[in-house]
């Protein structure tokens, strides 16, 4: 008996070894396919030991930093860029662990990621100081960055930004869960393991995986860099530590007399639902009057604009552009009051 679960443990042993190394390999294969079907758009700047994906156009004063919402790469932020680079120089980046960007370690809070941006920018020799457009996610790094690094930032714009009021204030319907504190580090070790031995990639696979860039529009493009397994584990480790990045945004109570603009969504999502859509619009009203209201005060050149036919995410690319020239027009009209 003794012979046989010996050697019935050396088989399971066997096999999972066997398992694990094809998984890597597996991993390591779909790696190598994903740098060929999606060739890099930008530049890998090296910040210290890693590298992140930065792409900047135009010139002219002061550069325009676009910081992406959730797990958007920057290339979202293309179109835009193109229309701002007609009046000076604008630069859109990976974060780290998304889109051409290299991950970066935990924890991946905003002042983390304020950090790297600010390490990035230096090496790429993007020079100070900037006007930070931050989308949703996007609008807390911006806010600690200018906390972290008053003396680069003069100007900012906020596309509907999170705000860390939003786990006490929203409906429950709206937050994720979050994991005990003392898990934070362990769950993102276990979806890095994941990530290696190609547990991700397996669940992410899709007929779209077969084409390559030239012949994906830019949406493709876009879906497939978040498809990465090391952009599905960046995502899930900034969520699972978002309590962090809401106290750090916190933490920064004036942004003095900088050029600010909060576009702030007027309508709320269509739930499909009577009780859900009642709470939304209920729960929009607060995020309108009071919490997106709040952020216009941070600073004494700050104002609100309620774009009312749009909601979350749905901010029209023209209006985000007008307020860039809105703020940068103010500082260069008004250098002496910054």
């Amino acid at each position: 008996m003794n012979w046989r679960l010996r050697t019935i443990v050396k088989v399971t042993v066997l096999l999972l070894a066997a398992l694990l190394v094809s998984g890597i390999v597996y991993e390591q294969f779909g790696r190598r396919r994903d740098r060929r079907r999606l060739p890099q758009i930008g530049k890998s700047v090296d910040i210290g030991g890693r590298t992140l994906n930065i792409l900047c156009s135009g010139t002219g004063g002061p550069p325009v930093i676009f910081e992406s919402g959730g797990d958007g790469p920057g290339l979202g932020w293309e179109p835009m860029q193109t229309e701002v680079a007609r009046f000076t120089q604008a630069c859109w980046y990976d974060r780290a662990g998304i889109g051409w960007s290299d991950p970066g370690p935990f924890p991946r809070t905003s002042e983390a990621i304020a950090r790297d941006l600010h390490e990035l920018l230096k090496h790429a020799g993007v020079p100070a100081p900037y006007v930070l457009t931050g989308a949703s996610f996007g609008g807390l790094n911006s806010r600690v960055y200018a906390g972290l690094f008053p003396n680069e930032v003069i100007g900012i714009v906020l596309v509907d930004s999170a705000h860390e009021d939003e786990p006490q204030r929203a409906p429950k319907f709206y937050l994720g869960r979050t994991a005990p504190r003392f898990l934070w580090h362990p769950f993102h070790d276990a979806f890095q393991m994941a990530a290696l031995v190609g547990l991700l990639r397996l669940t992410q696979s899709s007929p779209a995986q077969s084409k390559y860039l030239p012949q994906m529009s830019r949406a493709e493009i876009i879906a497939a860099l978040r498809q990465q397994p090391k952009s599905i584990v960046n995502n899930i480790s900034t969520g699972i530590v978002l309590p962090e990045s809401y106290d750090e945004a916190r933490s920064v109570r004036s942004l003095g007399d900088r050029s600010l603009i909060v576009l702030t969504a007027g309508r709320p999502f269509d739930f499909g639902d009577p009780e859900l859509n009642r709470q939304a619009a209920a729960y929009q009203q607060v995020w309108i009057h009071e919490m997106q209201a709040s952020l216009a005060r941070l600073s004494t050149h700050g104002r609100q604009v309620v774009v009312e036919n749009s909601n979350h995410g749905s901010i029209p690319p023209d209006l985000v552009i007008a307020a860039i020239r809105d703020v940068v027009t103010e500082i260069r009209h008004e250098p002496s009051n910054h």
